[in-house]
């Protein structure tokens, strides 16, 4: 932003929550919106394959894993080899997710004990109200097209 005011604009900021509400209701938001105007969690969609594991025994395998060094660095909250702390939060929710099944609230449980937590995960960061966190796990667990099956 310049600060430079366009010709046949308003000069003043107004409050237009409801119009942009509207708008988005409209022509944005999905057909797949719930009544909230929240997306439906990857919990709800069918997924190929699931998991049966507890978080223990999640954790015991990842950590025995042929990746388990990364696995343990990210678990650690080491973000080496990553350009951002979101690359590493994404990298460690896709290895959740692998031996979650994609069950996304537990892959969420999980990433709070680990050592990348931070305030963040839980801040509103999108128009529809979810956090930094869920859309993470919601991400993760969409990209994850193959699960830990014993």
């Amino acid at each position: 932003m310049t600060g430079n005011h366009v010709l046949t604009t308003p000069e003043q900021i107004r409050e237009r929550s409801r119009a942009i509400r509207s708008v988005h209701s409209d022509f944005v938001a999905d057909s797949g919106s719930t009544r909230s105007g929240r997306r439906p969690t990857t919990q709800s969609r069918e997924l190929s394959f699931t998991s049966k594991l507890d978080d223990e025994e999640i954790l015991q395998r990842a950590q025995s894993a042929a990746n388990s060094e990364k696995f343990s660095r990210l678990w650690n909250g080491d973000i080496s080899g990553y350009d951002s702390h979101s690359e590493a939060d994404m990298a460690l929710c896709c290895l959740l997710a692998f031996w979650a099944g994609g069950d996304s609230s537990q892959v969420d449980r999980l990433f709070r004990q680990s050592g990348l937590v931070r305030e963040k995960w839980d801040e509103v960061h999108y128009a529809d109200g979810a956090t930094y966190g869920e859309m993470t796990v919601e991400r993760a667990c969409t990209r994850v097209t193959d699960g830990y099956s014993s």
